[in-house]
């Protein structure tokens, strides 16, 4: 739990500056977290989607920058979690319509001094059939960018740094 309230409170900040995550991200709820882990629900409101009545990619775009960023922050970093190097989605079919949701889960693949290397999912929700929509990957530069906490294997518990270094 103390994982996922850091990721709750870090994603608040980042919609309280406004700019882009505000008008176009506000509705992601984070709802479950541990370290290199992420999951959250996004509903699709009209002002997301395409001439097609579905989610844009670009929305699903966006996402991909903003979920594998946050992905970083489980393990202690605060946003804005380093610079974005390479970014990329694929799309595997239509994502939703209005009032819909998508299911969006983050991951950490390698975390170094230098670089970062995370992944994302969206799903259709279990009761539309738990449908892959698209997936992502994305490349951060992490230098010079430190951890300010970390957090028990299962995000129950946040852990203190020692001189900071992780105690794990």
């Amino acid at each position: 739990m103390a994982c996922l309230k850091f990721l709750q409170k870090a994603w608040s900040t980042t919609l309280s500056k406004g700019g882009h995550d505000t008008n176009v991200l506000s509705s992601l709820r984070l709802i479950e977290a541990r370290p290199k882990y992420l999951k959250g629900v996004f509903t699709i409101d009209q002002k997301h989607l395409n001439n097609h009545g579905t989610i844009h990619g670009g929305v699903i775009l966006s996402l991909t920058d903003t979920l594998t960023s946050l992905s970083l922050s489980t393990l202690g970093y605060p946003p804005p979690t380093g610079v974005s190097v390479n970014i990329s989605t694929e799309f595997v079919r239509p994502g939703g319509t209005v009032n819909s949701e998508l299911v969006c889960i983050g991951t950490v693949e390698q975390c170094g001094r230098n670089l970062a290397y995370t992944r994302c999912e969206f799903y259709t929700p279990p009761e539309k059939g738990d449908k892959l929509v698209a997936y992502g990957s994305q490349t951060k530069f992490m230098g010079g960018w430190s951890k300010v906490t970390q957090f028990s294997e299962d995000g129950t518990e946040e852990l203190e740094l020692e001189n900071g270094k992780a105690k794990l």
